[in-house]
């Protein structure tokens, strides 16, 4: 059975410094894909380094990368409007040098979970809307991070429908996902819905009310590594190999054999990331 994590951490600590080591315990449950994202410079950079090592080190396994700034930037490394357009052109040269590393812009968006992060609102959406223009323009699905702030993720959303989106680390209930699915999956096909480690726990039942009526031509699967290790492990530094647990829960939740599961997810992940390639 192939295995997908489809959005991971390893270019971030504490992960990276062992990157190879959970690389290979990730082969080893089953791995054939997994894509890193994260947030500002070095791990960008870090990501792009642990794709292009991968294609030797690694040749069985499809190791791609994304390119983003995190809404947190705003706040926890003062990042400000003034800066916005430098860091994106940055973003830019990074993608058109390491191209076949680069899967996706992101992750990105709007983050309002903890109490001072509205003080950074307008920057955040300045940012997430400088993504989406990147992202359309070097035609590359976005990879979304969305917390406490769905209203305000959607409108900037709403005038980019030619977008393939990956909502990565789904939090948000029922009816969230059918506003989603209404405005974009129904009109191109090109909505992505990931869930992690979390849909696992045992206070997250809007979270499953949502897996219940989620497509499966839709569904993806991520650990979001180092985070969100799912519930049997729960407490313990979270690796890609760690999805095998998410692949499990998810199929016997929605009552479908594991093996005809991951075919699925396998066709998703290559279907966000354009990989039919590999």
């Amino acid at each position: 059975m192939k295995l997908y994590d489809s959005h991971t951490h390893l270019n971030t600590d504490p992960l990276f410094e062992d990157r190879r080591s959970f690389m290979r315990s990730f082969i080893a449950a089953g791995g054939r894909g997994l894509v890193n994202s994260w947030a500002n410079e070095s791990y960008n950079l870090h990501g792009i380094q642990i794709a292009q090592a991968a294609k030797s080190e690694f040749p069985g396994c499809i190791v791609t990368t994304t390119l983003g700034r995190h809404p947190e930037s705003c706040g926890e490394w003062l990042l400000s409007l003034q800066d916005i357009p430098q860091k994106m052109q940055e973003i830019k040269n990074l993608y058109l040098n390491n191209s076949s590393s680069v899967v996706a812009i992101g992750e990105c968006g709007i983050d309002l979970h903890y109490p001072d992060a509205s003080s950074t609102l307008d920057i955040q959406k300045a940012l997430f809307l400088a993504h989406c223009d990147l992202a359309r323009e070097l035609d590359l699905p976005l990879v979304i991070h969305s917390r406490d702030a769905f209203t305000e993720t959607f409108e900037i959303l709403k005038n980019y429908p030619d977008l393939t989106m990956y909502f990565h680390c789904r939090g948000y209930g029922p009816d969230e996902y059918k506003i989603l699915n209404d405005e974009f999956w129904m009109l191109n096909s090109k909505l992505f819905i990931g869930f992690c480690g979390n849909v696992t726990y045992k206070n997250a039942e809007a979270l499953r009310e949502t897996l219940k009526i989620v497509s499966l031509t839709q569904l993806l699967l991520e650990t979001d590594a180092p985070y969100l290790s799912p519930q049997v492990v729960r407490w313990t530094t979270n690796h890609p190999a760690n999805v095998k647990y998410i692949y499990a829960f998810v199929s016997e939740f929605l009552n479908i054999s594991v093996e005809s599961f991951a075919q699925q997810v396998e066709t998703n992940f290559h279907s966000l990331y354009r990989l039919w390639m590999y």
